[in-house]
């Protein structure tokens, strides 16, 4: 392995933001030799979640980095609202001191028959049935979706299923370049992309309130349509009796 390569590597993350630990994260792939990879980093800027997808590209026997994908996703606040007996805050509570990830200490001290063991998995499945609940109306399936997200981003999608178009609705993304071994801080990455999140929910408020208008000019419409066609029935009906 090329080590002068991955500490320049490392060097140049770290100083971009990114965490100390993944030199490590570094040379646990590259012994692999793989001709390309990508890493996951996931950041929390206070109660926001910066997510960045790190590529790197194999020329020779060195690795390099060119550029890396940031999506933020800003702090979904759950209300204090119970839909189908369910409380959405208290929901959200519970999901949040569940461990998504299982950890090899989990695995190692597993037993079927220790039901202890599996406490975890009992918590999951009673947290999917509150979720699929929820989603019957309209309402909840709005609150599953912001909790499924805020909870299970970094989960395989074999097993919460694909939560793209989620991502869609709440996340802004935006691709970062390294040039000369010099990229954009994460302090500056999250500034940026919590501007552009405060400018897509601007435009969607905006949109929201052009349709409200929208709809109410076509029932004024609706209404005027119908004060006419009244006036004309009375004016013909003076005619007749005339």
């Amino acid at each position: 392995m090329n080590i002068q390569n991955i500490s320049a590597l490392t060097q140049m993350l770290t100083a971009t933001g990114f965490n100390e630990t993944i030199g490590h994260r570094l040379i646990q792939n590259i012994c692999f030799k793989p001709a390309d990879f990508m890493l996951t980093e996931r950041l929390l800027k206070g109660k926001d979640i910066l997510t960045c997808s790190i590529f790197f590209e194999r020329n020779g026997d060195e690795y390099a980095c060119n550029y890396y994908d940031a999506s933020f996703l800003k702090e979904l606040e759950m209300p204090d609202t119970v839909i189908h007996a369910i409380n959405i805050r208290e929901l959200d509570q519970r999901m949040n001191q569940i461990d998504w990830e299982v950890s090899e200490q989990a695995l190692q001290s597993f037993r079927l028959s220790y039901e202890t063991s599996w406490q975890r998995e009992k918590l999951v499945e009673k947290v999917v049935t509150d979720l699929s609940r929820l989603s019957v109306t309209d309402e909840g399936k709005h609150f599953a979706g912001c909790l499924k997200l805020k909870h299970w981003a970094c989960i395989s999608n074999t097993l919460v299923g694909n939560i793209n178009t989620l991502r869609s609705r709440f996340e802004v993304s935006q691709r970062f370049y390294f040039f000369d071994g010099q990229g954009i801080s994460i302090e500056e990455v999250h500034r940026f992309l919590l501007n552009r999140w405060l400018e897509k929910k601007l435009h969607a408020k905006r949109r929201q309130e052009n349709g409200e208008e929208a709809e109410t000019s076509e029932g004024n419409g609706e209404t005027a349509d119908k004060s006419l066609l009244k006036k004309k029935r009375r004016i013909k009906g003076n005619k007749i009796k005339r």
